[in-house]
């Protein structure tokens, strides 16, 4: 962008109303060459909007900072006959949040597939609204963007409107203010594909409510596409008008959940090694991290930046990332690993992970792999539980406190010496660490 726009817009945006700064001044796409400033308005109505009513501000804030600008308002549309392949939309999207950076896992699978779909057909899908809802941190916003950055990749002509509920409702305070309420619905009402973010947080303002619903309305009713997030479902949220309940409870609601221990590993995986991160942490470490932190994304994400400030400030990046490591630089965020389990969901999971049966491990199988799982699922319910080694014993096939010692013994030793049976051990832990 150019920059003497960018000093432009803090101008504008103190001397003309929140809600044309934000409508109309806002999504001008600027470029400077030569001696010229060019600003190019989205579409014709929007320019003969400017050049009616803020051509004048614009020039007189331009040459505040750079009086020997020439200036040249347009349509971005002029420039589309000449590349096609410029992208086309009036709000920016954040450049990350697509679907090829998106880790898919039971999660969020489901909503992810409907958002593709939706996306690909936002003038004849049957998911009219389609809503995204789950706790704070979970990915939300990454995917209805994602569904954003798709429908303009299928059509460059695609208007896609990005916008979070509150910059909505400062919108509309501003507008009755001044009297533009007007031009604010024309606008929303102008997209081809709405996003809004957070839109539980229209409850109980009132004006807002009622200005969303005949957007909301003329956008459904003329095959426009409509996606937001929530925190909960439509008919949980407090103080939100009947009637905007039973159009948002009229198309797809779809939950977000806290992504599991595999899903959460593949997260930090994937932004380990992009380009802004770029640390060498390997599986295993990333199983470690994402076993202690459960909540959510966000808390992934803010891990493994600090995990990288460690790196780089101790400079130690060119070596392979270890526990030690970990342990060090995200000490305050690692919780302590459970130390009392249930020895019945020790020995389900210990079963789940050796492809075996929960009653094979109680029974006078001497095949070696069950041997293996038995042994395994003595050794953790002596370290996870406060049973006896008899009673440990009598858990697993009435098996003498001796044998189930004989166990705990070898398996400790094995895990000391053989890679893959400490691998099988920490996974296990880890596990049973996030029931």
């Amino acid at each position: 962008m150019s920059q003497t726009w960018k000093q432009s817009l803090k101008t504008l945006k103190n001397s003309v109303p929140l809600s044309q700064f934000s409508v109309w001044i806002q999504p001008l796409k600027a470029t400077e060459v030569g001696g010229k400033l060019s600003l190019l308005a989205p579409n014709s109505s929007a320019l003969n909007y400017i050049n009616k009513n803020l051509k004048n501000e614009i020039k007189n804030a331009v040459a505040q900072h750079n009086k020997k600008l020439n200036i040249y308002i347009g349509v971005v549309g002029q420039q589309l006959q000449q590349n096609k392949h410029i992208k086309h939309h009036t709000t920016p999207l954040f450049g990350d949040y697509t679907f090829n950076n998106l880790v898919l896992g039971n999660a969020n699978q489901m909503a992810a597939s409907a958002a593709r779909q939706i996306s690909e057909n936002i003038k004849s899908s049957p998911y009219n609204p389609f809503i995204i809802y789950g706790d704070s941190g979970l990915g939300k916003t990454h995917l209805m963007q994602a569904a954003g950055h798709f429908a303009i990749e299928k059509n460059t002509s695609t208007k896609v409107i990005y916008m979070p509920l509150m910059d909505f409702v400062r919108n509309i305070t501003s507008s009755l203010r001044h009297n533009t309420i007007e031009d604010i619905k024309a606008y929303y009402q102008s997209a081809d594909l709405l996003l809004v973010d957070d839109i539980h947080l229209i409850a109980g303002k009132e004006k807002s409510q009622e200005e969303f619903f005949h957007i909301f309305n003329f956008l459904f009713n003329t095959k426009k596409q409509i996606i937001f997030t929530c925190d909960h479902p439509p008919k949980n949220i407090n103080s939100l008008e009947d009637r905007l309940k039973t159009r948002f409870s009229q198309g797809l609601n779809l939950q977000l959940t806290p992504p599991e221990l595999e899903m959460r590993a593949a997260i930090l995986l994937k932004k380990a090694h992009n380009e802004k991160i770029n640390i060498d942490l390997s599986e295993d470490m990333a199983l470690f991290i994402a076993g202690h932190i459960t909540s959510n994304v966000r808390n992934l994400e803010g891990a493994l930046l600090k995990l990288k400030a460690y790196v780089d400030f101790s400079k130690i990046k060119g070596s392979l990332i270890s526990k030690d490591i970990i342990e060090t630089a995200l000490g305050d965020l690692i919780k302590p690993q459970v130390t009392i389990v249930d020895i019945n969901d020790i020995q389900k999971e210990v079963a789940k992970h050796y492809a075996v049966m929960v009653s094979d491990l109680s029974s006078k199988s001497r095949k070696q792999h069950i041997v293996a799982a038995r042994q395994m699922g003595m050794f953790i319910s002596h370290e996870l539980t406060n049973l006896s080694l008899a009673k440990i014993g009598n858990n697993f096939g009435n098996r003498d406190h001796s044998t189930v010692l004989h166990a705990c013994n070898k398996t400790k030793t094995l895990i000391e010496k053989e890679r893959q049976r400490k691998d099988n051990y920490e996974l296990i832990k880890l596990k049973l660490a996030n029931l």
